[in-house]
């Protein structure tokens, strides 16, 4: 304290060098908060639970599953029975009667070849279940979202390139594709994310949406790769513990919590073992929205620390002005006592 005391009585206008100090590091603090607010409800894919429950008391989580583990639809059912006994025992239910106590969706990935009424064109598939559109809500061109519990489940969700290559249109809701010996229709046209870093994340390749169901059978099982699930979270971490119960083992499933991924004190872990993220010892392939969420980790992270050290310093200097200034007034006092 003595040094930092003679350090100040040095500078001339010491106190307006702290305070500028002070309004310099807290506005960096506070433009660093607004990024990563910002940043934090950037894509859809990530902002579930704030759309589900505006109250703020659930909790968004994904599974991700190694292609080795089998997972098929059997396993979604099970995992289903599991959740609604733990929650059960903790005595978790919805706030209305008449409301779901939570929501989840699943998928697969595979490719399939489907024929126009002039072309047939080979393109990447998401065999999608559950909720999956509540939890990923693509930007329809035309048409509109199928739904797990759609009566027939013939109906595939297109993209731009797709729709242009078979029909020569976007606007061909209704319309019929051919799947092998099956017919199916055209629910809608969905809208790709431009920029470079949802090309990277999806790939060039079209890629159209399709019920689970569809492509799912006893002779030729899909495997599932992604699981969500969006449910109360009464206390802090409960839906993120409860996951990781039912998913123990971390050599073939992933556990993320979705809803608590841009907090201060995750993005402060990602920016601390940022030499570590590439170094995976697993063969999880992440979907396209982990990717880009995983890109925007490492962007917030160092935004994250600068924050937190420019509030910290803005702190210290202001408590340091505040008590060397005290500290000259006792001094004064006692020298005018004596």
């Amino acid at each position: 304290m003595e040094k930092i005391k003679r350090f100040l009585s040095k500078i001339k206008y010491y106190r307006a060098v702290c305070l500028l100090v002070c309004v310099v590091t807290l506005i960096t603090g506070i433009v660093m908060s607004i990024i990563i607010s910002v940043g934090s409800n950037k894509y859809p894919d990530q902002t579930t639970a704030k759309r589900w429950d505006k109250s703020g008391n659930c909790s968004h989580v994904s599974v991700f599953i190694k292609d080795t583990a089998f997972f098929s639809k059997t396993d979604i059912d099970k995992f289903e029975y599991d959740l609604e006994g733990k929650l059960d025992f903790n005595s978790v239910y919805a706030e209305k009667e008449d409301s779901r106590r939570y929501i989840d969706c699943y998928t697969a990935k595979t490719s399939i070849t489907l024929e126009g009424p002039s072309k047939t064109q080979n393109v990447n598939c998401l065999a999608v279940g559950g909720d999956f559109f509540k939890f990923h809500p693509v930007k329809m061109i035309s048409g509109t979202y199928f739904s797990g519990n759609d009566l027939m489940q013939d109906g595939v969700i297109l993209d731009e390139e797709t729709a242009w290559q078979l029909f020569g249109s976007t606007d061909v809701e209704g319309q019929k594709v051919i799947y092998g010996e099956r017919v199916l229709f055209v629910k809608g046209v969905y809208e790709k994310d431009n920029g470079k870093i949802y090309n990277y994340a999806r790939g060039e390749k079209a890629e159209i949406f399709v019920p689970f169901e569809l492509l799912n059978s006893d002779d030729v099982p899909l495997y599932i790769t992604s699981l969500e699930v969006c449910m109360p979270n009464p206390i802090d971490q409960f839906a993120f513990n409860l996951m990781n119960g039912l998913f123990p083992d971390t050599s073939l499933y992933e556990v993320v919590d979705n809803s608590a991924r841009y907090s201060v004190e995750n993005l402060w872990k990602v920016y601390k073992n940022k030499k570590y993220r590439s170094m995976q010892n697993h063969d999880i392939i992440y979907p396209y929205w982990e990717k880009i969420a995983r890109y925007e980790e490492d962007l917030l992270a160092p935004k994250a620390v600068v924050m937190v050290v420019s509030y910290s310093v803005s702190a210290l200097v202001f408590i340091g002005l505040i008590v060397y200034e005290i500290s000259k007034l006792t001094k004064l006092k006692k020298r005018n006592d004596d």
